[in-house]
């Protein structure tokens, strides 16, 4: 995804015709700034590459023969590493439209946009593609700093599964005394051990496997780290406000683990009233938090912490999926609830909801606490004629799955989906998550045209990039067993059977 200007660190620009030749002047001006940011010399190759593909890529597809033009490579510092954005005013880039890349593998030889795409991807590890309006389109590339991740820290023995402890050690360790409070940036690595031997490499937030990371979010204001140590100093567990920006009026509640041999003794709610009351000091309006359902336990902490089932998202995490000594293995895809609790009283919301889901939604809402206006889309949206729609994607290839934002509409806007959703298909992903304002009120007028291209109701989530999201979800092709869903509450069951009868597939 890509990040607000306001938090630009570090940024550079520079502007060039669209001529061939120019390809090789972006390629020097890349290999300077990630050598100032610390890159290696095999990296700085990729990025170059990538970066050459993206270019040129613009320059033979965006403008007519013998157009004269310019587009701009804009380099920024980000706390991972290095954001590369490539943007232009020409032909809005297509999927749909774009060949499929055959190579067996990456070779120096021209084989057409299809592969230029098939090369960035390789070499970089997000990219996107952007329609901007009016404003034209981006290409954004993000390369992430070689900073070691846990396997590196210490010795395979040292990063085995938890082991549990007997009883004996469980009552011996229960009269320890147990203090929440900020993590130090000298813990970093320890709370990454503990991920790992709780999870595996199958977290959700891989920051959580990269102690610089970790340490480079919390110093960035993203994250906001809180850990339970012992008299001894030892570090029994970790839990983390997550926001996905800055600016952001809501956190989640996530990478939460606690060593076995602490576990039954309350600490990971201890940890989420430490880190509800630091959101409250800072202004946060709520905050929401992900749950598995191949058990109930993370959901009944939801519950007791005050946090209510606002969306369900089939299949997020894959099926091989490690839970190191906290559950079994996976049979399918796990799906995830997700919880979400206001603060303080919510202020007045108004949305468009779209009228196939309008009892839901507002069900939805009334049982957070809020109690919204319900506005009529027909009567206050303007036409869309000329206008192009504004889109932001997002990749977890990891996790097989990705993330659509529609932030602005535009004519073209039902169009633009499919093309991301056949791009993304194309690339295997699994999941794909379509993100939409319901402040706007074409959300109401297009969510029936989306479900027309597979996608189907989620849920909601109050506050998401500042505004109202309600959640659409598409599944690729991927099988989805609702008998082996387990959720806590009637009202997730209930949100579950209305997911269920939305989903054609189902069985």
């Amino acid at each position: 995804m890509t990040g607000d200007r306001t938090e630009s660190c570090e940024y550079s620009e520079l502007t060039i015709p669209n001529d061939p030749y120019y390809v090789h002047v972006a390629e020097s001006y890349v290999n300077l700034i990630s050598e100032k940011i610390g890159f290696d010399a095999e990296d700085i190759q990729k990025i170059k590459r990538a970066v050459a593909e993206a270019v040129a890529n613009v320059i033979e597809h965006a403008f007519e023969p013998l157009e004269k033009a310019s587009l701009t490579v804009g380099c920024e510092r980000v706390p991972l590493g290095i954001k590369i954005t490539v943007r232009d005013n020409g032909l809005p880039f297509d999927p749909l439209q774009t060949p499929e890349c055959s190579m067996p593998q990456i070779t120096e030889e021209e084989t057409g946009p299809g592969c230029g795409i098939f090369v960035m991807k390789e070499f970089m590890d997000e990219v996107s593609f952007n329609n901007l309006g009016r404003d034209g389109k981006e290409t954004v590339l993000i390369k992430y700093l070689k900073h070691r991740d846990i396997g590196q820290y210490y010795a395979a023995c040292e990063l085995i599964p938890f082991p549990m402890p007997d009883v004996k050690k469980r009552q011996a360790d229960a009269g320890h005394e147990i203090r929440i409070r900020k993590m130090k940036s000298t813990e970093s690595v320890e709370v990454s051990k503990c991920v790992y031997r709780a999870y595996g490499y199958s977290y959700s937030n891989e920051t959580a496997y990269y102690p610089e990371r970790l340490v480079n979010l919390n110093e960035n204001g993203k994250i906001f780290s809180a850990v339970a140590v012992t008299e001894a100093g030892e570090i029994a567990g970790h839990s983390a406000l997550i926001r996905s920006r800055s600016s952001s009026r809501i956190a989640e509640l996530g990478m939460g683990v606690v060593k076995p041999e602490y576990r039954s003794r309350g600490i990971f709610g201890q940890m989420s009233e430490f880190l509800i009351e630091e959101a409250r000091s800072e202004g946060l309006e709520g905050l929401y938090g992900r749950a598995v359902t191949n058990h109930i336990f993370s959901q009944r902490m939801s519950q007791k912490l005050g946090l209510l089932d606002i969306a369900i998202l089939l299949g997020y995490l894959p099926a091989n999926a490690s839970f190191k000594g906290i559950t079994e293995k996976l049979s399918q895809r796990e799906t995830l609830a997700f919880h979400f609790m206001y603060l303080g009283t919510p202020g007045r919301i108004a949305i468009y909801p779209p009228a196939q889901h309008l009892e839901m939604i507002t069900k939805l809402y009334r049982s957070i606490g809020a109690d919204p206006d319900l506005l009529n889309s027909a009567d206050n949206h303007d036409p869309l004629k000329g206008t192009r729609s504004i889109l932001k994607t997002g990749v977890l290839k990891s996790l097989g799955c990705a993330r659509i934002d529609v932030e602005i509409y535009g004519e073209d806007v039902v169009h633009q989906v499919k093309a991301q959703l056949k791009d993304l298909c194309l690339e295997r992903i699994d999941i794909i998550n379509l993100y939409l304002d319901l402040r706007d009120p074409y959300t109401a007028v297009f969510t029936g045209p989306f479900e027309e291209l597979g996608f189907f109701f989620s849920g909601i989530l109050p506050g998401e990039n500042n505004g109202e999201a309600l959640i659409l979800q598409y599944l690729n092709n991927v099988p989805i067993d609702y008998s082996r869903i387990r959720l806590e509450s009637v009202a997730a069951r209930e949100l579950l059977d209305y997911i269920r009868g939305l989903d054609h597939d189902s069985f």
